[in-house]
């Protein structure tokens, strides 16, 4: 039978693989939005893939702040340069994209 010890073992390590189902599905969701979001401008996102940058409070069009995911990934105009973007996430819903280069470039998609 289970007691008290074992089942307050069990509630961290629960919580661990929750966390890390949740931040792997929000990466997908990025990556997904960054390959179409570069589709559409016809650039190419380079090596297919993201990194976590850092967490931010961002402010939606109502003002209210909440915790969001900034990812950075590399994309390239005319595949001989290399360019820097951002992609923001609140829970699963893409907040906005940035893109570093000649111009910058910010794409909100708050509604």
């Amino acid at each position: 039978m289970y007691d008290i010890y074992d089942i307050a073992l069990l509630i961290p390590l629960f919580l661990l693989m929750m966390y890390w189902w949740r931040t792997s599905e929000q990466k997908s969701i990025a990556i997904a939005g960054a390959r179409n979001y570069c589709k559409e401008r016809q650039l190419q996102l380079l090596d297919e893939s993201l990194v976590f940058r850092n967490f931010r409070l961002e402010r939606d069009l109502r003002g209210k702040r909440s915790l969001c995911r900034a990812y950075e990934f590399d994309y390239s105009k005319a595949g001989e340069d290399r360019h820097t973007g951002i992609i923001m996430l609140r829970g699963y819903t893409i907040l906005r994209v940035i893109l570093h280069s000649d111009v910058l470039e910010i794409t909100d998609f708050q509604h």
